[in-house]
């Protein structure tokens, strides 16, 4: 009964998560923009897919996805681009999110201004985008499968 009193949780919430941040899968990404490039900085919208992570260290879901996010990133590395993207000052994210071998791409919108042009409100939170800058998947990157995301490389 616990088990899946919690399943049930973990649904209705990646459910409200998805909602709550007013973003619709079909409709055009909005541009990453005035942001600190912590790692290199990718080729935004070059032909490739895009997946932004929205990421916030004291957020233990966040920090949790960190290396299966970076496994994602080598996996989908020739397809797709993997940005996460933190509130946090550079200095205060640099250690953790950066090491030896990281695939993805790390940036600081300590503004703001990306986080409200994607309806951000609460993370982990993560959309992909396709090479025409359309979004293709967005919700809880937790619930984000392979089978998912092969899929959407497909179309």
């Amino acid at each position: 009964m616990k088990r899946l009193c919690l399943i049930l949780l973990y649904t209705i919430l990646g459910v409200l998560t998805a909602v709550a941040q007013h973003i619709e899968v079909g409709s055009h990404a909005p541009h990453i923009k005035n942001v600190e490039w912590i790692s290199d900085r990718p080729e935004l919208m070059g032909g490739r897919f895009l997946m932004v992570e929205f990421f916030h260290s004291a957020a233990e879901d966040s920090r949790a996805h960190i290396e299966p996010c970076n496994a994602l990133a080598h996996d989908y590395r020739k397809q797709m681009d993997v940005v996460v993207l933190t509130r946090e000052p550079a200095e205060q994210v640099a250690g953790m999110l950066l090491h030896e071998y990281q695939y993805f791409y790390v940036a600081s919108d300590e503004s703001g201004e990306t986080y409200r042009a994607f309806g951000v409100s609460h993370v982990p939170y993560a959309v992909i985008v396709n090479p025409k800058g359309v979004i293709v998947w967005a919700g809880n990157p937790i619930k984000l499968s392979t089978t998912t995301i092969e899929k959407l490389l497909q179309q």
